[in-house]
């Protein structure tokens, strides 16, 4: 324990000389106090933005007093920064307003505690507009982006939480619904443009959101399937933060299923510094970086064959697989009339991975290391048009490369159930130049609020050099008699050399081919009536990997209803159709295989005996090739989905809503081997010519239902944060695009519960007792087990799959162990030099536990019939593990 303590005051010490060296003199001189105020109270700061997060420049600020006079004014700075001194004590009304705008209010308290900034949103006005609004409050509760339903995380609470890691977009991955992703995954939203990342460090983040306007027709993904990151602008005057974070295994507790304690030790320095750029006037600049370092151990827990060192056949060893990644980013803005600014950024990213792959029933020869480097350039401008018109664009310049090499060469051994061993046979290198573009206006008229625009996610050309699978993979499986009983496992038959089945991959190596997507959509709000409006929204969507499926339309709908102003209850509503996003695996999957330039060469024991080598029993290179096609008439996969919900203000400023949705897939995508040997002994394949012939279906079914109960906002002075619960059910009969079902003359008896289904999912985020020396940060999470499927292991159907399961036994019949976890954080900044309240630097201390209660949680459950473990908890989450942390603010 003196050790790590040692370890982290050290680096502790180290860190913030180099931070404080490194920051301009004038940022570490003295600061001088304005002059004395009556009271000296802590400045009214915060942003003024428009309804989509970007800054607006110039707008009027007042703080007003309780009798309506100005007590303060201020204009919002080339950032939408601004500060108001307010002369005394109490409660006053922040008033913003910019010509094209709507004037909005905020109600604030000045006092001897430090209030947190706030967020000015201003929509573009309307001529004729009429708002339902309450007392101390600006929001239109009609508008469908003010939907209580949302997860917010603010720059505040990424402060006060408990988020591991600062990573916050895996932290508020908890509040997605899997069942509203696309075949692509699920949606990343920095700034509203599409993004692998979010280009600046955490504590250049403003806000991260879901499910924000669910049924918008701006986006193509539902709002439960997609995080919406808004970052923070560069400001007019230096301001800076650098964090940094350490974990040590002393003060872990003891890993699951490890042999002894692994080694862990995580080094996170990371901050951002802002301020005018001198040289060139009404310009602005906001530098972030991020650094981590991770040395760790993955631990294997598996069975393996039996020798005289290790006569019981268990191989549970801690397996290093240290981790690196260093990102930084350079926003310039300039302000270049009172109604347009714009901005330009370049961002960078390198990471490496060693012995990636490595754990649970992986063996380190199986391990590779893996890089990864992007660089993105992006051009973004704000204009406002004319009194009623508001146009932001973006564009970005993206390259990507991610090399992945084997630890070992040699073939892959799979023994179904037990190990994977011999080498990972992965060795590849992807690279990607992409454009994305987006262009929204958005225009008021009378009673409309009217937004259009069009999106480019990918204007791709991808690269692929595909060095996988090159030495081959052998399959080993149990042996069963009529009766069920097994004659032979798995590991027998891999000591007596009798594969069940073999893969290798010969030919053409390199690949280019290129994803385009293109979006637009159209979207008007509409008050039909001041407690009343409606939001109409169609959206179009393309992308070449079905060129000639050109009807994807997808009309949107929702409307919000205000039942009682002053309790702020409201009715919203709304459903839509969802088209699916295929990603780039598919479209590299046709480049290799369509035309069998690459030859994946696949061969079943049921076709005829296998040995060890293959090329003492097979002639490898006359074996038919693989390929993969398209069904004939394949068109997008889309979801209907529709819900209803009610909330009400509760507390000070906080909301709770309850609401059921409903979900359902239609033409979902599945894979079908064609040339699947028939029954009943499965050993040829009907076409000679060929070995698997695989084809992308789109004629899979989906259905869920939920019941959600959602809280967000501040209940009281000791309590801020947000809540979700949601009881759901999927069920389907495919699980993507790369699912095969067990009998592929049967495709249709796989239904199930989805992959991902969650009877009972909890989560919360809050703060208690916030900006106080004894202020808790908390994080619970409790889920319900996801379903498993039992298998035996074997290659039954003779097709190379490995996906049989028990005579009558069906998809995803078993559920998986549950989750639990407590998550808990102190911290508190000390002011450096009190008396100047809010502008003197901060040095902040923090602790935090992960899994207080050390809780277990299991990650992996051996599913194969006839292994030694089946049926059982085989790897878990990490344990309760501790970081502290520094925070130094200026």
């Amino acid at each position: 324990m003196k050790i790590v303590i040692a370890r982290f005051v050290s680096v502790f010490f180290f860190a913030l000389c180099c931070t404080t060296a490194w920051l301009p003199a004038s940022a570490c001189s003295k600061v001088t106090p304005a002059p004395a105020a009556p009271y000296p109270l802590p400045a009214v700061t915060g942003t003024v933005t428009d309804d989509s997060g970007a800054i607006v420049p110039g707008a009027q600020v007042n703080l007003l007093a309780a009798d309506g006079s100005i007590a303060a004014t201020a204009l919002a700075d080339a950032t939408g920064m601004f500060r108001l001194e307010p002369p005394h004590p109490g409660q006053y009304v922040v008033s913003a307003g910019l010509s094209g705008f709507k004037t909005v209010t905020e109600v604030v308290h000045a006092g001897a505690t430090v209030a947190p900034p706030i967020t000015m949103v201003l929509g573009v006005a309307m001529s004729v507009q009429q708002v339902t609004v309450t007392a101390g409050s600006s929001v239109d509760l009609t508008s469908s982006d003010t939907n209580g339903d949302t997860a917010v995380m603010t720059s505040d609470d990424l402060k006060d939480l408990p988020v591991f890691d600062n990573d916050y977009v895996t932290a508020m991955g908890a509040f997605l619904d899997s069942g509203d992703t696309a075949t692509a995954g699920s949606g990343l939203m920095v700034d509203g443009v599409e993004a692998n990342r979010a280009m600046v460090s955490p504590s250049a983040v403003q806000q991260v959101q879901i499910n924000q306007d669910p049924y918008s027709a701006r986006y193509y993904r539902p709002g439960r399937g997609q995080i919406e990151i808004i970052t923070r602008q560069a400001e007019q005057e230096y301001h800076g933060q650098f964090n940094f974070l350490f974990r040590d295994s002393a003060l872990n507790a003891q890993q699951d299923f490890s042999p002894s304690q692994p080694f862990e030790q995580r080094r996170i320095y990371e901050g951002n510094v802002t301020g005018p750029v001198r040289f060139i006037p009404k310009s602005a600049f906001l530098f972030s970086f991020d650094r981590e370092e991770e040395d760790l151990d993955a631990v294997v827990n598996a069975t393996v064959p039996p020798t005289t060192d290790n006569p019981d056949g268990i191989d549970n060893v801690n397996v290093p697989a240290p981790t690196r990644d260093t990102e930084f980013s350079l926003r310039v803005g300039h302000q270049f009339s009172d109604t347009n600014n714009a901005y330009v950024m370049y961002a960078f990213q390198d990471s490496t991975n060693t012995n990636e792959g490595v754990g649970n029933q992986t063996l380190p020869e199986a391990g590779y290391d893996a890089q990864y480097r992007e660089d993105d350039l992006t051009f973004h401008d704000d204009d406002v048009l004319s009194a009623s018109s508001l146009s932001q664009a973006s564009l970005v310049f993206e390259r990507t490369n991610n090399p992945i090499t084997d630890v070992q060469e040699g073939p892959k051994v799979v023994v179904n159930g037990d190990y994977t061993g011999g080498s990972a046979q992965d060795d590849q290198d992807s690279s990607e130049y992409n454009l994305r573009a987006n262009e929204m206006i958005t225009w008021t008229h009378g009673k409309n609020l009217l937004k259009y625009g069009i999106n480019l996610p990918h204007f791709s050309r991808r690269v692929f050099d595909d060095h996988t699978d090159e030495d081959g993979t052998y399959s080993y499986s149990p042996s069963y008699a009529p009766d069920g009983t097994e004659t032979v496992t798995a590991i027998q038959a891999e000591q007596a050399a009798d594969p069940s089945g073999y893969t290798i991959k010969q030919g053409q190596t390199r690949f280019v081919y290129h994803q385009q997507e293109v979006g637009a959509f159209v979207q008007d709000q509409v008050k039909i009536l001041p407690r009343f409006s409606i939001t109409p929204g169609l959206r179009y969507d393309w992308q070449n990997f079905l060129p000639g499926d050109v009807k994807n339309f997808s009309p949107r709908f929702s409307f919000a209803v205000v039942l009682d102003p002053k309790h702020e209850v409201v009715l919203r509503g709304g459903g839509g159709i969802y088209f699916d996003r295929i990603g780039g695996s598919p479209l590299l999957d046709i480049a290799r295989y369509q035309e069998a330039k690459l030859r994946l060469l696949q061969i079943s024991a049921n076709q005829q005996p296998l040995c060890y080598p293959i090329s003492d029993c097979v002639d490898v290179d006359a074996l038919p090739p693989s390929i993969v096609e398209r069904a004939p008439g394949l068109r997008t996969p889309y979801q209907i989905q529709d819900g209803i919900l009610i909330e009400r203000k509760i507390g000070e400023k906080g909301n709770i809503s309850i609401g059921g949705r409903m979900n359902r897939g239609v033409d979902v995508f599945r894979s079908v081997d064609l040339n699947a040997p028939l029954g009943p002994l499965y050993s040829t394949r009907p076409n000679p010519n060929f070995s698997q012939m695989r084809q992308m279906q789109s004629a899979g079914t989906q259905k869920g239902s939920a019941l959600d109960i959602n809280y967000r906002g501040r209940f009281n002075k000791r309590f801020t944060g947000f809540a979700w619960y949601s009881w759901s059910h999927y069920g389907n009969n495919t699980s993507g695009i790369w699912w095969y079902p067990e009998n592929q003359q049967d495709p249709n008896a796989d239904w199930g519960p989805a992959d991902w289904d969650q009877r009972q999912h909890f989560g919360i985020y809050a703060t208690l007792n916030p900006q106080h020396l004894l202020n808790l940060g908390v994080g619970v999470f409790a889920n319900s087990g996801k379903p498993w499927t039992v298998l035996t292991g074997t290659d039954a159907y003779g097709d190379n799959l490995f996906n049989a399961r028990p005579a009558g036994v069906p998809r995803n019949s078993e559920i998986g162990p549950d989750y639990t976890d407590l998550d808990l954080r102190w911290g508190y900044d000390f002011k450096l030099h009190p008396k100047q309240m809010d502008r003197s630097p901060t040095l902040g201390l923090s602790v935090a536990s992960f899994d207080a209660l050390n809780h277990p949680n299991g990650s992996y459950v051996d599913n194969t019939e006839g292994s030694p473990d089946f049926a059982q908890v085989i790897s878990a989450d990490p344990p309760r593990r501790t970081q502290l942390g520094m925070r130094f603010n200026f």
